[in-house]
């Protein structure tokens, strides 16, 4: 059964996947499009695909055609960015469909005509093109773009129809999801979907799409363009793009550069704000919940007997008596694997539910930081596990999740080859600096010391809020020595967003280590990378090379199995990277940690030691009479709370949804005393009312979230007054109430004001 959560269930306003914002249009004479011809290519014979799984035999038919179209189109997916004076502004994607030179592409992609724009083909190569006409209002969302073809052999795609298409047939999307990707270059990206709902403008569908996807191509499994990707809903799986009919009925005017729609004309008036134009009114009407899906249950159902041998590799990962995610058997002696930072380290209460549904006490007995991966003892003989080391799924092949139920929980396809994560990571924790090597001088002056200087901290990251300041010379972060910002970057992307880590920097000769809470990285514009039903992990990046498939999956999905059609183990999930994709780590690299891991615990004879909370965290201390604790420097408790900034709007702590989780604050006192508590939230009328608890060692004060004018709208909400005994460390816990009807509130602060 398909869930929404409350203001969800109608988008109005909905975001452009990405925008650009011009101020002049020009008209230039164009010749007409010459429609691209048939490719005179006879493809393999391969029987029809069913709209819904029915078995194994139907999901490798489904599988082959995938691999067959994705190959016929790729050649044919471009990347766009938009130029001016000083470089690219924004990016998109596009289909060539002429060998003349003309490319199909969003018309928000475009903005107005006769602008400056970089092509880039499948394999790398550029091209300077321009934007020609676009009509863009609401969802009817299309563009073209012209460039000088001489001296290419260009794969053109076919053009489709909307005829005999209908709701449940799969199709492909491809665009180059966050943009373009040039060191090293990633191919745009294939995902995979089903039709959910159809109109002769609008295709809407669930294969996953975000900013950068605009303009990308949607083809059907036989390798026509049936769409052009506009709009990313609330959700992963509620997209839409224009229809290849109402685009080819725009084709001619859009040649001669007529810019069509409110939308165009908002962007040709200027009528612009950051981020992006101004969209007219989009209502995106939500598929039913009959809509079919590709994860819907029979599908799952039809491809059960894949999971047959990975059902006793996988088991349930509980922390405090909430599962926090899937784990995956290591060794037949009772060791399990799962990933590390969704483990609390501050908590003894470590359990692990075996293949068989038994629950026993795990220990933590060696961690590999750069993967992610904490190894965990139980005291029962499993099942010998086995990776195919060997196998390395290709593109387009169908990868299925497995659960621990012994049943799958959803599938996905590989949608690139071997892939090293790069600017794409938009969801990776963040520090909020940039930084340069030291001369040679600047290292005689700091005792030949090698670390980089901070060029810039910007303002409310979690460097600035944590006191440190441009100019400042590091040395280390979290334990590694930096000497540049590739080295930086590679240090905190070791790190989960809210893990608090050391940043070493010296002053007057002496090493000074500050403590930051890291976050996530914040949203300029566009959907949000992180949902509500399907949020980012907390760690998300920094894993090295990884197999990238677009399986939606929730945190708590996370660290077990990833098999083939052929029932073959070929990785280890190990993070929902954003809305488009989750990452797993190969089998081979999976047992080769193991193998590591494994050396590391041999000779241990007790578990890990526990961190003591009141030494790990953040201390916010007392130096006056108000305490605030903001949200980016809160412990996060739970796999779907997170921290989030955006642009012009004060960080919080969003999407609560689940009432398992909570947020915790370290606190030192200074004073003794009587201690009012406000609250500082934001929450819509329809979700007002719902009720959370302050806790402070056995005083729990209880609140009921208050209506603002929308989520980033902040108030205060006053829930009573707590008595301190005594100076010294204490910590503030913030919880659910009990069961939520949609999200509790965003949390921007709590605040103490001492009374007494």
């Amino acid at each position: 059964m398909r869930r929404f959560i409350g203001f969800h269930v109608i988008l109005t306003n909905v975001l452009a996947l990405s925008a650009t914002s011009f101020v002049a249009l020009a008209f230039v004479e164009a010749p007409p499009v010459v429609p691209p011809a048939v490719a005179q290519i006879v493809p393999p014979i391969i029987p029809q695909v069913e709209q819904a799984i029915v078995d194994i035999d139907s999901a490798k038919v489904l599988e082959a055609r995938i691999k067959s179209a994705q190959a016929k189109v790729l050649p044919t997916c471009v990347g766009i960015e938009i130029m001016d004076t000083l470089g690219p502004t924004s990016s998109g994607s596009g289909t060539v469909i002429s060998k003349d030179g003309w490319i199909l592409t969003a018309g928000h992609v475009c903005g107005v005509p006769d602008v400056d724009v970089t092509i880039y083909f499948s394999d790398g190569t550029t091209a300077k093109g321009k934007t020609a006409g676009l009509h863009w209002d609401g969802l009817k969302d299309c563009g073209m773009i012209r460039f000088d073809p001489a001296g290419r052999d260009l794969a053109v795609a076919e053009l489709g129809s909307m005829e005999g298409l209908s709701e449940g047939d799969w199709i492909i999307s491809f665009g180059h999801t966050f943009g373009i990707e040039k060191q090293p270059f990633r191919p745009p990206v294939l995902r995979l979907g089903r039709v959910i709902g159809l109109s002769p403008s609008v295709i809407r569908m669930d294969a996953p799409l975000s900013s950068g996807d605009s303009g990308g191509g949607v083809f059907d499994l036989d390798g026509r363009l049936i769409g052009i990707n506009s709009t990313a809903g609330p959700e992963p799986d509620m997209n839409s793009a224009t229809t290849i009919d109402f685009a080819k009925s725009r084709m001619s005017d859009m040649q001669q550069n007529a810019a069509v729609g409110q939308d165009a004309d908002a962007e040709r008036q200027g009528k612009t704000s950051k981020g992006g134009a101004k969209r007219a009114g989009v209502e995106m009407q939500m598929p039913s919940e009959s809509a079919p899906y590709k994860g819907e249950l029979k599908n799952i159902q039809g491809i059960a007997h894949a999971v047959d041998q990975a059902i006793m590799m996988t088991v349930g990962i509980f922390v405090d008596g909430r599962m926090v995610g899937y784990g995956t058997v290591a060794d037949s002696s009772g060791f399990v694997i799962a990933k590390a930072s969704d483990v609390s380290t501050t908590s003894a209460d470590l359990m692990v539910a075996l293949p068989d549904g038994l629950m026993v006490k795990g220990k933590r007995m060696a961690v590999d930081l750069e993967l992610d991966l904490v190894l965990i003892a139980t005291p029962e003989e499993l099942e010998p596990p086995s990776f195919a080391v060997d196998v390395s799924p290709a593109v387009g092949s169908i990868l299925v999740t497995v659960g621990r139920d012994g049943s799958p929980v959803a599938l996905g396809v590989r949608s690139l080859g071997a892939y090293l994560p790069g600017h794409s990571d938009v969801t990776a924790s963040y520090l909020g600096v940039r930084a340069r090597p030291i001369t040679p001088e600047e290292r005689a002056q700091h005792g030949n010391r090698s670390g980089v200087i901070f060029m810039v901290v910007s303002p409310g990251t979690p460097a600035a809020r944590a006191g440190l300041r441009t100019g400042d010379f590091v040395t280390r972060i979290a334990g590694v020595a930096v000497e540049n910002q590739p080295d930086l970057g590679e240090a905190v992307r070791r790190h989960a967003s809210g893990e608090v880590i050391d940043v070493v920097r010296v002053t007057d000769d002496q090493e000074e280590a500050i403590r930051v809470r890291l976050a996530a990285r914040p949203n300029a514009h566009g959907p949000s990378p992180s949902t509500p039903r399907f949020p980012a992990s907390r760690r998300s990046s920094g894993f090295g090379s990884i197999i990238q498939h677009d399986t939606a999956l929730r945190g708590d999905q996370i660290g077990g199995p990833l098999v083939d059609l052929d029932g073959k183990v070929v990785g280890v999930n190990i993070a929902r990277a954003d809305r488009t994709k989750t990452y797993a780590l190969s089998a081979a690299v999976v047992k080769a940690a193991i193998d590591r891991l494994m050396a590391q615990a041999k000779d241990r004879t007790e578990p890990m030691p526990l961190t003591d909370p009141l030494q790990s965290g953040i201390v916010t201390k007392q130096v006056g009479a108000v305490i605030r604790l903001d949200a980016n420097t809160a412990e996060i408790i739970g796999t779907t709370l997170h921290f989030s900034q955006y642009e012009d709007t004060p960080g919080a702590l969003e999407h609560w949804v689940d009432s398992n989780d909570s947020a915790k604050w370290l606190v030192e006192f200074t004073k003794p005393g009587d201690y009012a508590v406000t609250v500082v939230q934001s929450c819509p009328d329809e979700l007002a009312g719902q009720d959370f608890a302050v806790q402070l060692g056995g005083t729990i004060l209880k609140g009921k979230t208050e209506a603002t004018a929308d989520w980033s709208d902040f108030k205060g909400v006053d829930v009573g007054s707590i008595h301190v005994e005594a100076i010294g460390r204490a910590i503030i816990d913030v919880k659910t109430g009990g069961r939520l009807r949609g999200p509790l509130m965003n949390l921007h602060a709590i605040e103490l004001k001492r009374t007494s």
